[in-house]
């Protein structure tokens, strides 16, 4: 029998969860994604991108940054597992991944983003080609394989995408069980989580009117859904 929670059901519980408390929410994100976005700008700054070397460099320093963010990422999944949990949580949570599970977290961003890339070479390789010489039938490969790409990326964001859940649950163990396990719990259910992103994309346009100022609240609400979700696999309790 089939007794997960519908999404909207996983919304009403995150919309409770974050009454009254969106305070610290908004100040762990932003504290996150500050960071990981000044460093970006900082490196970005840096590096020029007028010569294909200057092209390479930049694309090898954006990897370097994206793996590095996994650290954050884990960072913001303990803050907001003890968020939900009803546990005592802090700012500061999202340095967690600088004292614990480092490594794995910098692995499992690395093989995530490794995949993706290879998924987009193809793309990569006929937007390269197209730059050189412009064709229709080129054109047509930048989007088929572009496509394809994209949603052989989104394939591989929904199968990992409970890996620093399960780190935090279950800290003995390695990599590879990791990301196994994220595999297993998340057959059945990635597109019940994808409904879940799509459902979301209508804030994505509300903090695009914004300026970007609403995604302060949104954020947060997204990771808290994310989180519940996952306990929702798990078959663990609420607290509201």
């Amino acid at each position: 029998m089939n007794n997960k929670l519908t999404i909207a059901q996983l919304k009403d519980i995150s919309r409770g969860q974050l009454l009254g408390r969106y305070g610290i929410a908004i100040g762990a994100v932003a504290a996150s994604n500050g960071i990981v976005m000044t460093a970006t700008i900082f490196c970005s700054l840096l590096t020029t991108q007028y010569t294909v070397a200057g092209q390479i460099i930049a694309f090898l320093v954006s990897m370097i940054l994206d793996v590095l963010s996994g650290i954050f990422v884990l960072g913001l999944t303990y803050f907001f597992l003890n968020f939900v949990c009803n546990r005592p949580c802090f700012v500061s949570d999202i340095f967690h991944g600088f004292r614990n599970h480092t490594n794995k977290a910098l692995a499992v961003r690395f093989l995530t983003t490794a995949i993706q890339i290879i998924f987009m070479l193809p793309f990569i390789v006929c937007a390269g080609f197209y730059t050189v010489k412009e064709s229709s039938a080129l054109f047509l490969l930048i989007c088929v394989t572009g496509v394809i790409g994209v949603i052989l990326c989104e394939y591989i964001t929904l199968v990992y995408s409970q890996a620093y859940f399960i780190m935090l649950d279950f800290p003995g163990y390695n990599t590879r069980k990791i990301m196994s396990t994220s595999r297993q719990i998340m057959k059945g259910n990635k597109a019940r989580m994808f409904y879940a992103q799509v459902t979301l994309i209508p804030y994505s346009l509300l903090a695009f009117l914004s300026c970007g100022i609403a995604m302060l609240w949104i954020i947060p609400y997204k990771n808290v859904i994310f989180t519940n979700f996952y306990l929702d696999l798990m078959h663990r309790e609420y607290t509201v």
